[in-house]
C-alpha cells in the first residue's frame, strides 16, 4: 500500500504542478507512423518517441527494458526462464511488429515459439538513436504482423568525421540469489570518404541466472552474447544513398527446471542463439519525388540442450528474405501519395514439420494518400492488399483524420483493417513442439486472425505541459490460442471473438528549468465472445517519472504499476483463472557528464526488491533482485 501511495502523490504532483508558463518545444519527428517525416502530434495514430537522452536515462539492458513504461505497453509472461514480451494495448507480442530502420525482425515470438522473446536482443541499446511506437493497426504500412502497432528502431547514423564511445555497465544484486552481470559496448564510425561512412559496432555481456525459492528452479534464465555489426553508408550524387549492412550475433541462455512428466527430475535447459542480418538498400530523390528499394535477410538459428537425459527441444532455423520499394510524390501542396510493394519469404527447418521444413510467400501492394483538406484539417487514407500463398487475398484499409482545433488542442480519429495468418507449425499436420514438461499440437484448421480498430484522440498543450489522451477498441475475429486438451499438452485454436479495449492518458509537464515530470495510466478491457476476460493483460497499468537536473548531475525517479491481471491455470477437467497481485517497480538513476570525454552514472533497478514468486506462485515472470547498477561511459 505504501508504494501505491507513493505512486498516487507523484501523479498528483504531475496534476498539481502542470500549469507552468514558458513555451515547450514538443517537435518530435516520426516516419513509422506514415512513412513520411511528420511531426507526432499531427501524426495519424498515437505515436511515442523514446529519445536517446530516455534511452541513457533508463539504463535498460535490452529493447524490452527500455519500451517499459511507455503509453499503451504492458508485460505478458511467457514462462521458460522467466522471459517476458510486450503488449500494445492488450494484443499479443506476435501482433506486435519490430522494424530496425524500417526492416522488420524475425517473429521469433509467433514462428520459433510462443515462449521466445529472441526479438528485443538484435540491437545493442548503445546503437539506438530513437525508439517510435505507433499504436494501433498498421497493416496498410508493414503487413501482417502489425495487427497490434508497431515498434520501429532508428539506429544512429554514421559521422562523417571519425569519433567512437564506449560503455561499461556492472550490475550487482542483494542476496545471493543471483542476476549479477557486465556489459560491454563499443562503437566507431567515420568518413572512409568524403561521400563514404563506415560505421562499427560491438557489443559483449553476460548476466547470471536468478534462482527461485527453491535454488534448484530457476526464475530467470542467465544470458551470455556477444554482437558484431558493420555498416557502409556512400552518397555517389547528391540526392542518392546506398546502405549496406551486416549484423552477426551469437548468446547462450540457460535455466534450472523441473518435467512435471516422468521421470519428475530437475535438469538444465541450454540454448545457443546464432542470430544474422544482412541488408542492401538504396534511396533516391529527384524533385520531390522520393524512391526506395531493399533488399534483406534475417537468419536465426536456436538449438536447445538439455541435461540429465531430459528431452531437448528440435532444432530450428527460421530465415527471412524480403524485397521492397517504394515511391513517395506530391501532387500538389496539399496532397502526397506513398506507393508500395513487398515479397517476403519465410522458411523454416523443423524436425518436426513434414519433410523438416516448409516455408510460404507472402505478396503484398500497398497505397497511401496524405491529404490537407484545409488548413487545421488532414486525412490519411490507405489500403493494402496481401496475397498469401496458403490463405489467398486479404485487403486493409485504414483511415484516419487530424483536425487541429487550435494551437493548443489537435483532434484525432481513424479506423484500421489488420490480418494476421497463422504460422507455418502452426497450421502444419502432425506437428507437435516439445518443451520437456509440456507440449502444444497444431491445427491445420485454423483461420487467419483479423481485427479491426476504432480509435479517437487528443492532443493539449499549454506552456511546458502537453497531455495525449486516447480511447479505443480492437475487434480481433479468430483469435489464436491455445486450449488444454490432456495434461500437460495444448493445441491451437481460435477464439471466434475477442474485444480489447480501453483508454490512455499521458502527460509530461517541465515544471521548472530543472525539474521534468512524466506519468502515463492504460485502462484495458479484454474479453472473448463469451464476455470472460482474456488473461495476461492487465487492466490497469501506470507508469510515472521525475527529472532533476542540479550542478551537472541527472537523477531520474521512475515506478511502474501492474495491477488486476488475470493467469488462466485450467486443466482439462477444471476451468480456472486466478486473479495475479498488483505490484510496483521502482528504478532510480543519476549521471554526470565529468567533461566532453567522459560520463559516469548509477542506478537501483527494483528498489523496493520486489519479488514476484512471493506474492503469487502463479506468475509465469519474475522481477530481478534489487540491483545496483554502475556506467561508465566515454566519447573520442
Amino acid at each position: 500500500m505504501m508504494q501505491q501511495r507513493l505512486l498516487t502523490l507523484l501523479i498528483a504532483g504531475i496534476c498539481l504542478n502542470a500549469w507552468a508558463e514558458e513555451p515547450d518545444t514538443l517537435g518530435e519527428i516520426t516516419v513509422t507512423a506514415t512513412r513520411n517525416e511528420i511531426k507526432t502530434q499531427k501524426a495519424p495514430g498515437s505515436v511515442t518517441i523514446i529519445t536517446r537522452k530516455a534511452i541513457a536515462n533508463k539504463g535498460g539492458e535490452n529493447v524490452l527494458e527500455i519500451l517499459r513504461g511507455t503509453p499503451g505497453v504492458s508485460l505478458q509472461g511467457i514462462g521458460s526462464g522467466g522471459r517476458k514480451t510486450i503488449s500494445l494495448r492488450g494484443m499479443e507480442s506476435k501482433h506486435t511488429l519490430l522494424l530496425v530502420d524500417g526492416k522488420r525482425l524475425p517473429a521469433s515470438n509467433d514462428v520459433v515459439g510462443p515462449n521466445t522473446d529472441y526479438q528485443y536482443d538484435w540491437i545493442p541499446v548503445e546503437q539506438i538513436e530513437r525508439i517510435e511506437v505507433v499504436r494501433g493497426p498498421m497493416s496498410v504500412l508493414y503487413g501482417s504482423d502489425a495487427l497490434g502497432g508497431v515498434i520501429n528502431i532508428i539506429t544512429r547514423k554514421p559521422d562523417k568525421q571519425w569519433s567512437g564511445d564506449a560503455k561499461l555497465t556492472s550490475r550487482s544484486t542483494d542476496g545471493n540469489s543471483g542476476g549479477d552481470g557486465h556489459d560491454l559496448e563499443l562503437n566507431l564510425s567515420g568518413g572512409v570518404r568524403e561521400n563514404l561512412q563506415l560505421s562499427i559496432g560491438g557489443q559483449q555481456s553476460r548476466r547470471s541466472a536468478v534462482a527461485q525459492n527453491d535454488t534448484r528452479l530457476t526464475a530467470i534464465e542467465g544470458r551470455d552474447k556477444q554482437q558484431l555489426s558493420v555498416k557502409l553508408d556512400w552518397q555517389p550524387t547528391e540526392n542518392q544513398n546506398i546502405k549496406l549492412e551486416h549484423i552477426a550475433g551469437q548468446e547462450e541462455r540457460w535455466y534450472d527446471v523441473k518435467n512435471t512428466v516422468a521421470p519428475k527430475q530437475y535438469y538444465q535447459s541450454h540454448y545457443d542463439l546464432d542470430r544474422q542480418h544482412t541488408a542492401l538498400g538504396w534511396t533516391g530523390q529527384i524533385g520531390k519525388t522520393q524512391a526506395s528499394l531493399r533488399t534483406y535477410q534475417n537468419t536465426l538459428d536456436v538449438k536447445n540442450t538439455a541435461s540429465n537425459g531430459a528431452r531437448a527441444t528440435t532444432p530450428q532455423n527460421l530465415k527471412d528474405i524480403a524485397l521492397e520499394g517504394s515511391l513517395g510524390f506530391t501532387l500538389s501542396e496539399k496532397q502526397h501519395i506513398t506507393l508500395g510493394a513487398e515479397k517476403r519469404t519465410e522458411k523454416l527447418e523443423n524436425a518436426g514439420l513434414p519433410g523438416g521444413n516448409d516455408k510460404t510467400t507472402l505478396n503484398a501492394l500497398y497505397a497511401q494518400d496524405e491529404i490537407k483538406l484545409s488548413k487545421r484539417t488532414n486525412l490519411t487514407l490507405g489500403i493494402r492488399q496481401d496475397k498469401h500463398e496458403a490463405f489467398g487475398n486479404e485487403t486493409s484499409p485504414r483511415a484516419a483524420i487530424v483536425y487541429t482545433v487550435t494551437d493548443n488542442l489537435t483532434l484525432k480519429a481513424g479506423y484500421g483493417h489488420g490480418f494476421h495468418a497463422p504460422n507455418i507449425k502452426q497450421v502444419s499436420p502432425n506437428y507437435e513442439f516439445n518443451l520437456g514438461t509440456y507440449k502444444v499440437k497444431s491445427n491445420p484448421n485454423l483461420k487467419p486472425e483479423t481485427n479491426d480498430t476504432f480509435d479517437m484522440g487528443a492532443n493539449y498543450t499549454r506552456g511546458k505541459w502537453n497531455v495525449d489522451a486516447a480511447l479505443f477498441d480492437n475487434k480481433v475475429k479468430n483469435l489464436i490460442d491455445v486450449a488444454t486438451i490432456a495434461p500437460n499438452t495444448y493445441q491451437y485454436k481460435n477464439i471466434a471473438e475477442a474485444r480489447l479495449q480501453g483508454g490512455e492518458l499521458s502527460t509530461r509537464v517541465k515544471v521548472s528549468k530543472n525539474v521534468d515530470l512524466t506519468a502515463n495510466y492504460q485502462y484495458l478491457d479484454a474479453k472473448d465472445n463469451t464476455g470472460q476476460r482474456l488473461d495476461k493483460r492487465p487492466q490497469h497499468t501506470v507508469a510515472a517519472g521525475v527529472t532533476w537536473k542540479r550542478n551537472g548531475w541527472q537523477t531520474n525517479l521512475n515506478a511502474e504499476y501492474l495491477s488486476d491481471q488475470l493467469r488462466d491455470i485450467s486443466t482439462t477437467l477444471t476451468p480456472n483463472k486466478v486473479t495475479l497481485p498488483s505490484y510496483t517497480v521502482w528504478n532510480v538513476g543519476t549521471r554526470k557528464s565529468i567533461n566532453k570525454h567522459l560520463e559516469v552514472g548509477a542506478g537501483i533497478e527494483n528498489l523496493t526488491d520486489v519479488r514476484l514468486e512471493d506474492k503469487s506462485p502463479n506468475f509465469k515472470y519474475e522481477e530481478y533482485p534489487r540491483t545496483l547498477r554502475l556506467e561508465l561511459r566515454g566519447k573520442f
